[in-house]
């Protein structure tokens, strides 16, 4: 399995790569801080599946640069791991094409489970945007 992380923190990158690659055998990770610097990174890659971390600070994400990856990348499945809830944001993503939403606060194993479930070809979509009385605090 191929794998692009696309997150401004090497820290939340590097410990990412780490627990992934317990529970994904074969896998290859490509690592870099933003969306403007993943193509130059990926001409000769195609990836299973493109995770983009979302900072905590951040209101959107970029749409022109979404949107030129997912075209030059049809083949692979879109996940955000976004540092804040934003339910709208999440809604917009998911029709756009996006296959996943979680948050960086949901734990380890529902990371697991939302690539599962992408893998698969399915949708998924974190508890605190799907059923917003389930919403909890870090």
């Amino acid at each position: 399995m191929k794998i692009a992380l696309i997150d401004q923190h090497p820290v939340l990158r590097s410990g990412m790569r780490i627990f992934l690659r317990d529970h994904f055998q074969n896998l290859t990770m490509l690592q870099t801080a933003c969306l403007q610097t993943f193509k130059k990174c990926d001409e000769d890659h195609s990836f299973d599946i493109i995770i983009i971390g979302m900072t905590e600070e951040a209101d959107g994400i970029d749409n022109v640069a979404l949107k030129r990856i997912m075209q030059e990348n049809p083949g692979s499945s879109f996940v955000v791991y976004a540092g804040k809830l934003q339910r709208d944001l999440a809604t917009s993503l998911m029709n756009e094409g996006v296959s996943g939403y979680l948050l960086k606060r949901n734990h380890p194993n529902e990371l697991l489970k939302c690539l599962q479930t992408v893998i698969k070809g399915d949708k998924y979509l974190c508890e605190e945007v799907k059923n917003p009385m389930n919403v909890y605090t870090a």
